[in-house]
């Protein structure tokens, strides 16, 4: 009996394993079917529009799901468009003698991005249900940076004072057209950000940060880089540039129009968001944190924000700088993925202070390029050596700054409150770009002050001296007539970096343990509710 039982267990453990064998095997070819099918489909279809971003980014899309990543693309190309124009205007505007002061007035029409909090629930909240939440706005947006765009296209040479030596560029009305350009831009991207949650699949909202990256830096190095190096070979001109740009942007929104939006599930209260952002702002360890935001950019500020102005009045071509400026654009898409693993983990601001008297010391080499830059560059051959030099300290120096953003921003994730997770990071990201905007505009109106009891003017084509310029508007209209600029002496500019050194050392001195104080702190210190979530 027990042989039996014994045989029967045997016949029925065998069975079982056969079943279990040819449900494996029933598995497998339905998988090779699969295959099989998508094989002959995409041999059927060929290269599509799907298969061409499936490739790109690696995924598998869903249906319809390639065209509302290619309207991302172009969305957030389109807001890199005018960022990259400003900063080609800027160089421009150094290139016709403006002062330092003068920049640091244009440096304010970048803010809006830092300050986008401030209006970022209205755009949530306020819309026509029968158009859509996001295409309420995206479409009278995407209208009015073309329009502005054509405005500014039509008044450009009357703006940058062209034609005329004698006659300066206006710096104030470039301010405000280009800080309301901003404000939409701004704006349009509190709009999209929101879109891209509902218009991709669970799986693939991802990609929405991806596409926001790739594009605005693509925007960017069209529209700078593009178009200075364009410009040098007189292939196109400042007004047909804007031109085309804005008729894209018309172009786009009628794209916009033509994309149904999904209905919104929940309403946004903006009475609610903003008091979740005074909520945010009460917490205790945020003002020692705000403190520590809002002055770790300083000691930089100086190597960061006159290092390019200096070496145009040295005459090294503004296409040159925007063309090396262009190479560090791989460093800082590939890194962050490479020092993930040391700003992940419960202290993510370690890097931050471990590196911060190293990225000190390097910012004095901008003092040394300054310096060393070879005369009659416009004219000359290209002095390999110095571009070679110019570009090793770029990217070391642009791989510390990015070591820094990225434990900064890992240090967000790890302390906001999920409950508000959006709200939290948008405002610790206002914070930490007013650091940023606050010391580079600042550092611009020192250096002119300190720098206009020695000014000189030097010639626009080979850089040589015409003698001293006076810090008056005869005194630099007479320089403008003999065919020159008035520009800044070194000496200033040299200790100010030197100053920049030693105050990065004491930042480090008084914050080192105020930042492990916030790093060591229970996640509970930083919930609006009290309560740890973890």
């Amino acid at each position: 009996m027990a042989r039996l039982n014994k045989n029967m267990k045997s016949v029925s453990s065998k069975g079982m394993k056969s079943r279990v064998s040819s449900t494996k095997d029933l598995e497998r070819a339905r998988d090779s079917e699969r295959d099989l099918l998508k094989g002959n489909r995409s041999k059927q279809k060929g290269f599509t529009l799907r298969s061409i971003l499936e490739l790109l980014f690696q995924v598998e899309l869903e249906d319809g799901e390639a065209e509302s990543l290619t309207l991302l693309l172009l969305l957030y190309t389109l807001q890199g468009v005018p960022m990259g124009i400003s900063a080609s205007v800027s160089f421009i505007l150094q290139e016709k003698g403006v002062s330092y002061a003068e920049q640091g007035t244009f440096s304010l029409a970048s803010w809006p991005f830092s300050l986008k909090v401030l209006w970022a629930p209205i755009v949530d909240a306020v819309y026509f249900r029968r158009v859509g939440q996001r295409r309420t706005w995206l479409l009278p947006l995407q209208a009015c940076v073309g329009v502005v765009l054509l405005y500014i296209a039509s008044h450009v040479s009357d703006l940058l004072g062209e034609g005329d030596a004698l006659v300066q560029p206006k710096v104030w009305p470039l301010t405000v057209i280009f800080f309301f350009t901003y404000f939409l831009l701004a704006s349009q991207d509190i709009a999209v950000d929101g879109w891209a949650i509902t218009m991709l699949s669970e799986k693939n909202v991802g990609l929405a940060s991806t596409a926001n990256a790739t594009g605005q830096t693509a925007g960017f190095f069209i529209s700078f880089t593009g178009y200075l190096v364009l410009n040098s070979w007189g292939l196109v001109g400042l007004r047909g540039f804007l031109q085309f740009w804005a008729i894209i942007f018309l172009f786009s929104a009628a794209c916009v129009l033509l994309k149904r939006e999904k209905p919104s599930k929940e309403s946004v209260n903006v009475v609610g968001a903003y008091k979740e952002a005074v909520s945010i702002l009460r917490i205790p360890s945020m003002l020692p944190l705000s403190f520590v935001l809002l002055t770790r950019s300083a000691a930089f500020a100086a190597a960061e924000s006159l290092t390019q102005l200096r070496l145009l009045d040295k005459g090294v071509p503004k296409q040159h700088l925007a063309t090396l400026s262009a190479l560090l654009t791989p460093v800082n898409i590939v890194l962050p993925v490479f020092v993930a693993k040391w700003t992940s983990g419960p202290r993510p601001l370690d890097p931050l202070i471990k590196t911060f008297y190293f990225r000190a010391i390097l910012s004095f080499g901008a003092a040394v390029l300054v310096a060393t830059t070879p005369h009659d560059l416009g004219h000359s051959s290209i002095p390999w050596g110095f571009y070679t030099a110019v570009t090793i300290w770029l990217s070391i120096y642009s791989a510390a700054g990015t070591l820094h953003f990225v434990s900064v921003m890992s240090f967000f994730s790890r302390i906001s409150d999920p409950r508000i997770g959006g709200t939290y990071m948008t405002f610790l990201n206002t914070i930490s770009n007013l650091g940023s905007k606050w010391s580079s505009s600042a550092i611009l109106f020192v250096f002119d002050a300190i720098s206009n009891t020695h000014l000189e003017c030097v010639h626009l084509e080979d850089g040589h001296s015409l003698g001293v310029c006076l810090d008056t508007e005869e005194g630099k209209a007479a320089c403008r007539l003999q065919g020159g600029k008035c520009i800044a002496g070194d000496m200033e500019f040299y200790s100010l970096v030197t100053m920049s050194v030693g105050l990065g050392f004491l930042w480090v001195f008084v914050m080192r343990k105020r930042v492990d104080r916030l790093q060591e702190m229970a996640l509970s210190a930083w919930r609006v509710s009290g309560t740890d979530d973890t």
